[in-house]
């Protein structure tokens, strides 16, 4: 009568369903993003999804003036792309998002594309969306 073990076994098979397929978890509805490092500071490292879900999607280093490739991300809710995390030299700054979308939405736009364009300020980070259409990307790595 220990239906724990067989639990865990199924919580575990879903999360590495996810891991495989960031991005396609939810399945249904996708954005496309890619981040733009429109700072003069080198980007080490671009993170962004939520983890906890499997969508946290690694994006390498960005040089300044770079973009990163395309990747897909559930549309709803807004939370598997609202956090960004970027590494730069000698610090980490968490950018959490809460609804500076095109339009003055709270969420992103299903089945559109947006690049995400983020500038070093004295206070942090600062965010630019920009609208793409709604055609998705022609690259083979969306995730």
């Amino acid at each position: 009568m220990n239906e724990r073990p067989a639990a865990r076994r199924a919580l575990l098979a879903a999360w590495c369903a996810l891991l495989a397929h960031p991005g396609r978890a939810q399945g249904g509805a996708r954005v496309w993003l890619r981040i733009r490092n429109d700072s003069h500071e080198p980007f080490e490292q671009v993170w962004q999804g939520l983890p906890t879900h499997g969508t946290a999607v690694a994006l390498g280093p960005l040089a300044p003036g770079q973009t990163s490739r395309w990747h897909a991300l559930p549309a709803e809710p807004a939370a598997h792309y609202r956090k960004t995390r970027i590494q730069l030299a000698r610090r980490q700054i968490i950018h959490v998002n809460d609804g500076a979308y095109p339009d003055g939405r709270a969420t992103l736009a299903a089945n559109h594309r947006y690049t995400l364009a983020y500038a070093l300020t004295d206070r942090g980070l600062a965010l630019t969306v920009i609208e793409e259409g709604t055609r998705p990307p022609d690259t083979a790595s969306q995730s």
